[in-house]
């Protein structure tokens, strides 16, 4: 069962360019809704790569969620921003082709 059962959903994408070290754990993301403090997503990244890298993550969060932020918790539970990922919100798509009669 999924952990959205039950609730209405939205997607977000996560997007940003991975940092460039020799690293090869990987690190877990926290997707926060930055209104309410409350972690509503995660993803796990590389914490490095060896060349550049784009990433593009599709992530389902509470339709009640706002305002984002992307980041990590450190030892002492503080929330570090993340500057090199981004949370972009659902996007409006307009019907594409013909979308009904044009008046004269």
């Amino acid at each position: 069962m999924s952990y959205t059962a039950g609730l209405a959903v939205m997607e977000v994408t996560v997007r940003g360019a991975l940092p460039i070290g020799d690293t090869t754990e990987n690190e877990t993301y926290f997707i926060l809704d930055a209104a309410k403090a409350a972690i509503v997503g995660q993803v796990i990244l590389p914490k490095a790569v060896k060349q550049s890298l784009a990433v593009a993550i599709t992530v389902k969060v509470p339709s009640t969620a706002g305002s984002f932020a992307i980041g990590t918790f450190d030892d002492g539970g503080n929330f570090q921003v993340a500057d090199f990922l981004r949370v972009e919100g659902p996007s409006v798509h307009s019907p594409g082709g013909a979308v009904g009669p044009a008046g004269r």
